[in-house]
């Protein structure tokens, strides 16, 4: 099968070149074989296996399972608490809080490590327990398995686990069961599978028996084929296993869930980037400051004390806290919005997503089957609206459906002439097609069980795959009929068929129209084909509906006679199209999507044609056509990236396809978030930036490999996700900005002290301008208490009307360190001149002057750097209470630290209500500077950085 992905069973091997060669062996291993089991004929494929018709004995059953291993998948390695742990203490910041610490105690500095050691254990408790929970969840590719199945073992029906199966084993299937292996179907009475995990498939797929000797066949048109963790929606069966545990579909899937490595989020890695870029500035500063120390000869206690309280400068103790703080308050709010993030930095990643694959079933529609078009004779129907008001071709055809059906609505729902004001969709039973049917017939009024109590059934013909249709005999009609089959004749019993359009042209007579049957000519045989095709092309499974009358007296004998065809002298009532339809509020949220500058590409293994439909419907570009997956095979990897930036829809894809789809985007330089709810999706999901699983539809496989769970299934809920990462991420930058332009003013602070000194060529006086201890103070207060406050911080107005952060700029993108490094630059300076002024009038205070005006002038600099553009005015003081606290509680705290006791713990003076006047006048004048130049940044409306420009 060239150029089409096979399962793992199916896979060439080089040793084999016939894949039609028998293996005579009696226990044969069919895992070092090829064979297409799809091409095969069920007797072709009871001998490749050994596998006689009444099933293995329990010794060779034994004996396979020996040489195949249990029917399981294989985990692979999780991780335990202390290697969540480790994860947490591996970001350069935190690495160099601890060395610090760690020299701070060598030196004895107990106070200064237990309070970075503090930092510390907060950041790594808090990353800790929001990922410790979310791998707490039991391996969901066990769950797929299936405890006890029915087999044949040596001619007898019997129970066995399913992890006993083994190849050759002929396994008994029936509505509601879960396939427990990969089976090769050998017996079928309207047997259907649901394949929507899997494959996409949204419909259920008709089970045949029959060879499929063709190429190019994806996973959902291999329909002789069942796979392990599908369902069994209707009919009954039996298979024989071709393939258990890893050699499934399954864990073929598991295998490249296990393949795909963790790498880091964009976040970590703009984080890692700042802390190696402060790493190496303290060191160099350190290294000037004791270099100049050396020169001026001072001792090397001093030097060692100056080259730590640099290093202290230089690191935001706050940033790793504020940082885990911030997306752990950015989760609870998604959580409040229905998003669900399993890992933390997940929530940033979304503010930086510039293409959504989302895959189609379930995610972006319903995941149930709605009729929503009657094609008539002359008329064309939307919706299913109350069928008194329409013409009897619809009522007929309505009650067709729910009549010629094997789906249950339950008696709990059921009630009587139901108007179409009453929306509820009762809850059902059975294959989706057909409940779709009976809940349009409840929908438009239809008392679906009182009639079907009034017309039983008497008689049927079950659907096949080869007739494509099915009927069922009911009545007779008698004098009192229902209101919806009134126009039929009366003391008749009644035939109602449905099935594919062409099928019952060729039985058909007459065709109902204007009230009454009429003869069926080459006019209305056009007519309903273009119906027909044009439901079709709008990705709807169309059903035809036809009734025939019988004689009542002879009815029950015909019905039981299946040798009698009583498919024949038909009347078509009409036409019905059925879809699984998109979610109402998908459609927003794609146009939401657009303005933001985020691409949507539906990845899907649906038919092409459903799938362009559904995504033209949502506004998703088809532009680019559909792309099947073997169109994708043919493709080399040039023309594959290039198809992937050209194309924003894929169907009749498989998962390696996902996985090359999400791998090519990745390459392009694209930050990608896949959303989906199958086993299919799994790959992809853990393969993208973020994946986002769906809650209550997704699998447990799908969550697994996902970081942000959707718990209500929406995919606007996306949107919203969106947006609080771009929230996230302006308020992470914001405090990133605050952080270093304080630690810039006290760099410049330790490194400008001793200059005017060494230069004058005199000694200097006093060794360091701050001590390790009062630097840490003063980190912990701006960088800790007043960034927290920033990490709250609203969004901006246009947050989503602008393009994506770029994936390829740093956390100092769009000017941000340039106003970082003048902002620091004047703080120092200022604090600076406070204390050379106060130094050179011998006054004591000079330290204490310059440890006060670096934390005031901060608080100030945080109220101006709530924006990067909007006035403080315009802000409001009140939309951020939590800084309006912290700003209060650091100024109070400042205040004690300078007129309590607790200065002699920092070696500080006492200040006076002048000296602290002078501080605040300083940091009001800095607020007034940072918001001149917010004015005159709104005047020259600098734009925000994004991959494309600005929105």
């Amino acid at each position: 099968m060239k150029n089409q992905p096979m399962p793992v069973s199916e896979r060439p091997r080089p040793a084999q070149e016939n894949p039609r060669t028998v293996n005579t062996g009696t226990t044969p291993d069919i895992r070092t074989t090829t064979v297409d089991w799809h091409r095969c004929s069920t007797d072709e494929v009871l001998e490749q296996l050994a596998a006689p018709p009444q099933g293995l004995t329990p010794t060779e059953a034994a004996a396979r399972l020996a040489t195949y291993g249990p029917n399981e998948l294989v985990e692979g390695a999780r991780k335990g608490p202390l290697g969540l742990i480790l994860d947490q203490l591996k970001a350069v910041m935190v690495l160099i809080l601890i060395a610090a610490g760690v020299l701070s105690l060598l030196l004895g500095k107990v106070l200064e490590a237990s309070a970075i050691g503090a930092i510390v254990a907060l950041f790594t408790i808090l990353g800790f327990l929001q990922e410790y929970r979310a791998e707490q969840a039991i391996a969901a590719l066990r769950r797929l398995a299936v405890p006890v199945v029915r087999v044949r073992r040596g001619g007898e029906i019997v129970e066995v686990p399913a992890g006993a199966l083994v190849p050759g084993d002929i396994v008994l299937l029936e509505a509601g069961n879960v396939v427990p292996a990969d089976l090769r179907i050998l017996e079928s009475a309207s047997l259907r599978a649901q394949e929507a995990a899997l494959t996409g498939e949204s419909e259920p797929i008709d089970k045949t028996t029959g060879a499929i000797d063709r190429d190019g066949l994806a996973l959902g048109d291999r329909t002789n084929l069942a796979y392990s963790g599908t369902q069994i929606t209707h009919g009954r069966g039996a298979g024989v296993v071709v393939a258990t545990g890893m050699q499934t579909e399954i864990g073929r899937i598991a295998s490249l869930l296990q393949s795909v490595e963790a790498e880091a989020t964009p976040l970590q890695e703009r984080l890692d980037r700042v802390g190696k870029q402060l790493a190496l500035l303290g060191v160099a500063v350190a290294a000037i400051v004791v270099v100049m120390g050396a020169i001026a000869g001072e001792p090397l206690s001093d030097l060692v004390l100056t080259a730590i309280s640099v290093t202290v400068a230089v690191v935001p103790e706050g940033l790793p806290a504020v940082v885990t703080f911030t997306l752990a308050i950015g989760a609870q709010r998604m959580l409040r919005r229905n998003a669900l993030i399993r890992k933390l930095p997940a929530v940033e990643t979304l503010g930086s997503v510039t293409v959504i694959c989302t895959d189609k079933t379930g995610t972006l529609t319903q995941n149930r089957m709605t009729v929503t078009t009657f094609g008539l004779a002359g008329h064309t129907i939307a919706g299913t609206p109350a069928y008194a008001s329409q013409p009897d071709a619809y009522a007929l055809a309505l009650v067709a459906g729910l009549l010629c059906n094997d789906g249950q609505i339950l008696p709990a729902a059921a009630g009587t002439d139901r108007s179409t004001e009453d929306t509820d969709e009762p809850p059902t039973l059975g294959d989706p097609t057909e409940t779709a049917l009976l809940v349009a017939a409840h929908r438009a009024g239809v008392d679906v069980i009182g009639l079907r109590e009034t017309l039983a059934r008497i008689g049927e013909r079950p659907f096949d795959s080869e007739r494509k249709r099915m009927s069922t005999v009911h009545g007779p009609l008698g004098p009192d009929a229902p209101e919806a089959v009134a126009c039929l004749p009366r003391d008749t019993a009644l035939v109602f068929v449905k099935g594919a359009l062409d099928g019952l042209l060729a039985r058909a007579s007459h065709v109902w129209h204007d009230g009454a049957a009429v003869v069926l000519d080459d006019e209305h045989r056009a007519e309903l084909t273009a119906a027909n095709d044009r439901l079709a092309s709008d990705g709807m499974r169309v059903l035809g509906m036809a009734y025939r009358t019988l004689d009542a007296a002879t009815a029950p004998a015909t019905a039981a006679d299946d040798s009698i065809d009583i498919e024949t002298d038909l009347t078509i009532l009409g036409l019905v199209g059925i879809i699984d339809p998109p979610r109402p509020e998908v459609r927003d949220a794609v146009s939401t999507c657009a303005t933001a500058g985020i691409r949507v590409v539906m990845i899907t293994g649906d038919h092409p044609v459903t799938a362009g439909a559904i995504a033209a419907d949502l506004g998703i570009s088809t532009a680019g056509g559909v792309t099947t997956g073997a169109a994708l095979d043919a493709l080399d990897d040039d023309a594959f990236a290039a198809r992937v930036q050209a194309c924003s829809v894929f169907a009749r894809v498989s998962p390696e396809h996902k996985l090359r789809i999400v791998q090519a985007l990745r390459d392009a330089g694209d930050i990608v978030a896949m959303t989906g709810d199958g086993v299919n999706d799994a790959p992809a999901l853990k393969q993208a930036h973020i994946g986002v699983a769906m809650g209550i539809t997704g699998t447990d496989v799908s969550k697994e490999a996902s970081e942000m769970v959707l718990r209500d299934d929406n995919f606007a809920t996306i949107v919203g996700a969106v947006e609080e990462g771009r929230v996230i991420y302006d308020n992470l930058r914001r405090f990133v900005k605050f952080a270093v332009a304080g630690n810039i003013g006290k760099i410049l602070v330790m490194v400008g002290w001793p200059l005017p000194f060494l230069i004058a060529g005199g000694e200097v006086d006093d060794a360091v301008a701050l001590l390790p201890l009062q630097l840490l103070w003063l980190n912990l207060m701006t960088d800790g208490l007043l960034g927290l406050s920033l990490g709250v911080e609203p969004a901006e107005r246009g947050v989503m009307r602008r393009a994506p952060n770029d994936p390829e700029a740093g956390i100092w993108a769009g000017g941000l360190g340039r106003q970082a490094t003048w902002t620091g630059l004047l703080i120092g300076a200022v604090a600076l001149g406070f204390g050379f002024a106060y130094h050179a009038a011998d006054l004591p205070e000079w330290q204490t002057m310059i440890f006060t005006s670096l934390a005031v002038m901060q608080v100030f600099q945080a109220l101006g750097t709530r924006s990067t553009t909007a006035s403080l005015r315009t802000i409001g003081l009140r939309t951020n209470p939590l800084l309006l606290g912290f700003v209060a509680l650091v100024l109070a705290l400042q205040v004690v630290a300078v007129t309590t006791p607790v200065r002699d713990f920092l070696d500080l003076e006492r200040l006076d209500v002048v000296d602290f006047g002078l501080c605040v006048i300083a940091g009001a004048a800095l607020l007034a500077v940072l918001e001149a130049e917010k004015w005159f940044r709104r005047r020259a409306s600098v734009p925000v950085a994004g991959r494309n420009g600005p929105a």
